[in-house]
């Protein structure tokens, strides 16, 4: 998984994901790296901040958070 930034600042590019990344997340008790795009197994519903196991940022999230946090996509 590749981590995008702005060319100007630096600055992390958070990912987007589908809704149906989120169900199947929310249904298994897992959660996503905005950073990197990886799938986490045993996070919260609420988590946030946690370790990623691929780049080791501290940007996945759970599969509600990321519903309330607005990183879901349309698939249109």
């Amino acid at each position: 998984m590749s981590i995008q930034r702005h060319n100007e600042n630096g600055k992390i590019i958070a990912k987007k994901f589908t809704i149906e990344q989120i169900e199947e997340a929310d249904d298994q008790d897992a959660g996503y790296c905005i950073a990197c795009g990886a799938w986490r197994d045993c996070c919260e519903p609420d988590a946030r901040k946690y370790t990623c196991d691929e780049c080791g940022l501290p940007h996945v999230y759970g599969a509600q958070e990321l519903v309330i946090m607005g990183r879901v996509v349309d698939e249109c």
